[in-house]
């Protein structure tokens, strides 16, 4: 029989055959899993079954809720072919047993009419999405020359002038120092909490050896500004970005984001995935991604499902970006 099945092997067995199937992303993978299964969501699977053979895979985080409500959250949709997806909702409540049930879902596969109209036969658009559905791609598969060619004249002239201060680069492995950074950025930027203190620390202990943190340290002992990456295959993918007052003032993001950039070209990364843009609402990060010759990757983006109006209306009214 063929068809959609709660998956029931290990962790082991679900990264092997994840990771053969095109398309798969960070976000199907256990690390990811361990990640949000220690911030208190509850690690969902299903795997399509086609006589013996597994031909699709789905992660998906739950939260329940009194009253046999659930949240449901799909961070990437399925590995595989997106036609297996039909009338995905209806199976989704019978798996999980609730009376009531949320599913949010962001799709990372560019945007095209087929697989969106697909998606639209289950799910809306969401009316408040999380982020813009826009990324941008860097290619770094080019010479270390053709790479600096492609920088923007304002961001080769602003990484020249990050060279005018004396600080090294160095690894960062304590969360205190991103913590710290993410909170002073908050401050001069005003804006709310990024990251908290607990999501980070539970990145940095998912990721271990597939996350690289640098930092810029001044001759005071100071870590002025942090990035780090996800490194996953041939992509890395951009993660932490965190700068305090004197590293916007001396531009020492640039040269911290260059070296990330080459660090992940070295371990042969051919792409970097600079993980989100919005160019209406966040012009300054949208300009400085652009300027390092990076593509803009318009994706399918967020749906959104729900077996009540009332709850669905909740949601949206109380989740922003």
């Amino acid at each position: 029989m063929n068809g959609w099945v709660l998956y029931e092997g290990s962790d082991t067995n679900w990264e092997k055959q994840v990771v053969e199937v095109e398309g798969s992303t960070y976000l199907h993978d256990n690390r990811w899993a361990n990640n949000l299964n220690s911030l208190g969501w509850e690690v969902c699977r299903w795997n399509y079954k086609q006589g013996d053979e597994s031909i699709a895979f789905l992660q998906g985080f739950l939260k329940h809720y009194p009253l046999g409500i659930g949240v449901l959250w799909f961070p990437d949709w399925i590995v595989g072919d997106y036609e297996l997806g039909r009338d995905m909702t209806s199976f989704l409540k019978k798996s999980l047993s609730l009376r009531f049930l949320i599913v949010r879902m962001r799709s990372h596969h560019q945007n095209n009419n087929q697989e969106l109209a697909i998606l639209k036969q289950s799910f809306r658009c969401a009316l408040n999405p999380f982020d813009s559905g826009m990324t941008m791609h860097l290619d770094l598969s080019v010479s270390p020359e053709k790479l600096h060619q492609g920088l923007s004249k304002n961001w080769k002239r602003n990484l020249k002038r990050s060279k005018r201060l004396s600080y090294e680069v160095i690894e960062i492995k304590d969360a205190d120092t991103v913590v710290r950074l993410y909170s002073e950025m908050g401050e001069v930027k005003k804006m709310k909490e990024f990251f908290s203190r607990r999501q980070i620390t539970s990145l940095m202990d998912s990721y271990k050896d597939k996350l690289i943190i640098i930092g810029a340290r001044t001759p005071d002992g100071k870590v002025q500004a942090i990035r780090g990456a996800i490194i996953r295959g041939g992509q890395a993918i951009d993660i932490f970005a965190a700068a305090n007052a004197f590293s916007r003032k001396n531009y020492l993001t640039y040269g911290l984001c260059w070296e990330l950039v080459n660090r992940c070209k070295s371990l042969e990364c051919d792409c970097y995935d600079f993980n989100g843009v919005d160019p209406e609402n966040n012009i300054g990060v949208y300009n400085f991604k652009k300027g390092t010759g990076a593509n803009l990757v318009k994706t399918l983006g967020e749906f959104e499902w729900s077996n009540s109006n009332f709850l669905n209306f909740v949601i949206n009214r109380f989740s922003h970006r």
